[in-house]
């Protein structure tokens, strides 16, 4: 069995940027169509517009060989935990406001650093897990005290999506060591093609290309499709360079940029406290990639 793993945590560090933007970017278009469309054909769209491009790149680097996979235990897992994660993370974004969803689901790095260990093997010092749980602390500075008026649905759905996130992260990491990302890629949105178009059929009367009410509808489930296979390469390829524990704090960005979209695009209210909380977590996240720096 060859192996593909490299190291450079700062490439990593780049890839899974990237992937956070592309995912507020998807998200805020969910948003958007969520009121004509349900979650599943959202879903089935997103998996379906997302494959030409990784199809076409995983060729092109690839050739015959682009379906070709070592590890399909772990392929197995991170697409079960993968399906399970993005439709939680969509439910939960339904729900709640994209700033507090993308709060909520900074849960996740706890989760990842724990399951890390556990799955993957992966050795956290002491200063890596004391960071992020300083974020941590930033993410319940941010939620708490819960009021009334918050969906405790679309909160459940947020944990849910953290948890089977992390899952997918670590699982990633084990994948990166063995196998290239593209064709990973392909065989967990082929996967999410299949079992979205079931649910939707099964629950929703599926009819993809039936009532949509303007042409503008359909552009945005093809740039939902497009968008999701850059992130998807961006996921994979940041887990082939670093470890699941060491990305773990940069996901805490998307709090802020999730606030940004929030109050641009959807109105949202931010208060003084959200703004602290970010700030904790923010300044975590700064510190664990001044320390990876100097370790280089």
């Amino acid at each position: 069995m060859t192996a593909i793993n490299q190291s450079n945590p700062k490439m990593g560090a780049i890839y899974l940027m990237g992937q956070i933007v592309m995912s507020l970017f998807l998200v805020s278009i969910v948003k958007v169509l969520q009121p004509e469309f349900s979650v599943f054909l959202i879903l089935f769209f997103r998996y379906l517009f997302c494959l030409p491009l990784l199809i076409a790149l995983a060729i092109y680097t690839r050739g015959a060989k682009f379906l070709s996979i070592t590890n399909t235990r772990g392929l197995a897992l991170r697409t079960i935990f993968g399906v399970l994660g993005l439709t939680m993370w969509f439910l939960s974004v339904i729900n709640l406001d994209i700033s507090l969803a993308t709060a909520l689901s900074q849960t996740m790095p706890i989760f990842i650093t724990g399951l890390s260990v556990i799955i993957a093997g992966e050795v956290v010092g002491l200063k890596r897990l004391v960071s992020v749980l300083v974020g941590f602390l930033g993410v319940l500075v941010l939620i708490f005290p819960l009021t009334p008026a918050l969906n405790l649905l679309g909160v459940l759905y947020a944990l849910l999506g953290a948890f089977f996130s992390a899952l997918m992260f670590v699982y990633l990491r084990v994948l990166g060591r063995t196998d290239p990302a593209v064709s990973t890629a392909i065989w967990y949105n082929v996967t999410g093609v299949i079992l979205a178009g079931l649910l939707a059929y099964t629950l929703n009367d599926f009819k993809p290309l039936v009532g949509l009410s303007t042409p503008d509808s359909l552009y945005l489930l093809i740039v939902l499709g497009v968008l999701a296979s850059f992130q998807q390469f961006f996921l994979a390829q940041s887990h082939m360079y670093a470890q699941a524990s060491m990305l773990a704090p940069l996901h805490f960005l998307s709090i802020p940029l999730g606030i940004v979209i929030g109050i641009v695009f959807f109105d949202e209210v931010i208060t003084l406290k959200f703004l602290l909380g970010s700030a904790i977590i923010v300044a975590s996240t700064y510190y664990m990639l001044m320390r990876e720096q100097a370790n280089q």
